[in-house]
């Protein structure tokens, strides 16, 4: 059998000539091994074996296996196990919350070997039940017709990972720690299987404790000495934009402004939320891709995790713990972080759930150990887009009751809720969605001018004033408006120092009552329609979006620290630059109204009326939905005539602009 000197070979020549190996081997010939997969065919049987095992969980967009066919996002972490591996070091564990990407990773690594000059086998952990070494005779003798069993395998590993000058990295995706047989294997190829081998283990961080621990959690296990852990979660900016650029290439094209909405840096949300849109797609057939999903990201994780069964309910048991908690007293520090995270009290949980539901939470991934600012035991939420959904559900089931006795107080326990928590505008606007049946259009209708009769202010903060941030990678900022015109800047912790900053002569403000109209940019609702005497049809969004779209301040969470979101100030307050593109929920409410035949809309006149509104706020979000709209087929020429005979001279009326 000739070599063949670093290159591989096609899948059926590989085919062909194994099985005339395995065909010789049968004979009588014993060293099957050195026949059949020596080092010779090496690099093209590893390679046969993981396309195998990738295949079998790669499908279309509308399915709902592992991996998408041509959807390969680089990742940092990508990079990060290579830079490992080529260190010297035998194994990498890869962790991270469930679906942040772990298996893409793997998939990437494989799928790239060639660059490095590696061997990359990929298994899936879960099908490793008997063993990794059985695993593989299996699979070679379903592709090859080879007759080994583990032990076969066993040897022809040893023989690859004792090659000079080719690394043989073996990786499985997602390690079950429960195995006795797999873990026992993976100890024996740490051992004994020459320098040329590499492992790298996907788990859980919910699991890497155990992996890298021995029970007594003083000692570390062989693993956790020889180890290097590298960490996977949402995509960084470089990622998104990456992410990004693939889907363009598959047919999507994400409206601009994507880059700054943080629900979609989770990347199955981001997957999960271009699925339907890109099954048609194609690079001559672009779909367009909504740039945020304020309360549809709830939709998609309902979809995602339909099947949880009695975890589900136990999720539902914990949202009345967590509502419960959030009017407890709590460290500054902690009501500040339940703005980035849900996280509950472990005795609180303890009221709600027994220790048997706890574990099976923990167990699939959904629950895990956090840290809290008063040093209390907490549980943290690691799938927040379910959460957000069902505790929008909570809400909705009570809301029409309080609504029917006072709107305005119905409006403020709202707002109270939504201003304390992660996604709560979003979380809220889904709650009055599921709950309009029973509210009515009256009812309905009394919430929402509730609602707007809280529009965001801004007020200067009296000297004396003192506050408190929570910034990320930095910590608790105490903030202290001095008599000197000074502001006050204290980092805690072990990196505490103080900083000093001129405030400007018109005093420091900040922007109160926010959450409001948050809320209400969130809705989207376009289906509350009024019919005068005459027959005539009032759509309750159009106005609706004339007056929020007014609003002198950025209708956006804080906090969201990406890079490159700019403003630019106006009388009375600031609006998003223009260049960041659709980075408002109520701009792309703007941008949707204009592109659908909605009833009781008149589309020409509501552009009209926004363009000679005079407000500075509102003519810049027509503008940045006009810009968006000018690019579709189907409403392409109507948007760019009204920018030419609208928008434009709106623009050039406004000083602001200037």
């Amino acid at each position: 059998m000739a070599r063949l000197e670093g290159t591989t070979v096609e899948a059926d020549e590989l085919t062909r000539r194994v099985e005339a190996a395995s065909t010789a081997a049968r004979t009588g010939v014993s060293t099957a091994i050195s026949k059949l997969l020596g080092t010779d065919l090496a690099t093209s049987a590893v390679k046969a074996l993981t396309t195998r095992e990738l295949a079998e969980l790669t499908s279309g967009w509308e399915s709902g296996e592992r991996f998408v066919e041509g959807f390969i996002v680089p990742r940092r972490a990508t990079r990060e196990l290579r830079e490992v591996l080529r260190s010297g070091r035998k194994v990498a564990v890869l962790a991270g919350p469930p679906l942040s990407g772990k298996s893409s990773v793997l998939r990437e690594l494989a799928l790239t070997s060639e660059e490095v000059g590696w061997d990359v086998l990929y298994v899936e952990g879960s099908s490793c039940g008997e063993g990794l070494f059985r695993r593989l005779a299996n699979v070679l003798a379903a592709q090859f017709s080879w007759p080994a069993g583990p032990d076969d395998v066993r040897v022809w590993v040893r023989q690859l990972a004792n090659r000079v000058g080719r690394l043989l990295v073996i990786c499985i995706d997602t390690l079950p720690l429960a195995s006795a047989i797999l873990l026992g294997e993976l100890d024996e190829l740490l051992g004994s299987f020459g320098d040329g081998l590499r492992v790298v283990v996907a788990v859980d961080e919910n699991d890497l404790d155990s992996l890298v621990h021995k029970p007594n959690r003083r000692e570390k296990t062989r693993i956790g000495r020889i180890s290097s852990t590298i960490k996977v979660g949402n995509y960084d900016d470089d990622e998104f934009k990456a992410a990004v650029r693939v889907l363009a290439v598959l047919g999507g094209g994400l409206v601009y402004g994507a880059l700054y909405a943080p629900e979609l840096r989770a990347p199955w949300v981001l997957r999960a939320a271009v699925a339907d849109q890109m099954v048609e797609a194609s690079p001559e057939r672009q779909a367009v891709l909504a740039p945020l999903l304020g309360v549809q990201v709830f939709g998609v994780a309902d979809d995602r995790f339909s099947d949880l069964g009695e975890l589900r309910d136990d999720l539902k048991r914990l949202t009345v713990a967590y509502l419960n908690d959030l009017n407890t007293k709590r460290h500054h520090g902690d009501v500040l972080s339940s703005l980035q995270l849900f996280s509950i009290r472990q005795e609180v949980v303890r009221e709600h759930l027994d220790r048997t539901a706890v574990h099976g939470l923990v167990r699939a991934g959904i629950l895990c150990r956090g840290a809290s600012f008063s040093d209390e035991a907490t549980w943290v939420i690691r799938v927040p887009e379910l959460f957000g959904h069902l505790i929008a559900n909570r809400i909705a089931s009570t809301l029409p009751r309080k609504v029917s006795k006072d709107s305005q107080d119905a409006a403020n326990w709202l707002i109270a809720i939504g201003s304390k928590i992660l996604f709560g505008d979003a979380i809220c606007a889904q709650a009055i969605f599921r709950a309009m049946p029973e509210l009515g259009g009256g009812l309905y209708i009394d919430l929402i001018n509730s609602l707007l009769r809280l529009p965001p202010r801004r007020e200067k903060l009296p000297t004396g004033s003192r506050m408190v941030a929570l910034l990320p990678r930095v910590g608790l900022v105490d903030m202290n408006v001095g008599q000197d015109g000074m502001l006050s800047l204290g980092i805690r912790g072990s990196a505490a120092k103080t900083l000093t900053v001129p405030i400007e002569d018109d005093g420091f403000t900040t922007v109160a009552n926010m959450d409001g109209w948050l809320i209400l940019s969130q809705l989207r609702e376009f289906r509350v329609v009024f019919q005068d005497e005459g027959g005539s049809l009032l759509n309750l969004a159009g106005p609706l979006l004339l007056e929020l779209g007014s609003c002198t301040e950025v209708l956006r969470r804080p906090g969201s620290d990406l890079e490159g979101f700019h403003t630019h100030a106006i009388e009375g307050g600031s609006i998003s630059c223009f260049q960041n593109g659709i980075a408002e929920p109520i701009t792309w409410s703007i941008a949707e109204l204009l592109s659908n035949d909605i009833p009781g809309v008149d589309r020409d006149a509501w552009v009209r009326e926004a363009a000679t509104s005079g407000s500075a706020a509102l003519v810049n979000r027509l503008g940045q939905a006009l810009t968006h709209l000018s690019e579709l087929e189907e409403i392409g020429s109507w948007a760019k005539e009204m920018l030419a005979n609208e928008f434009q001279p709106a623009l050039a009326a406004l000083p602001q602009f200037h």
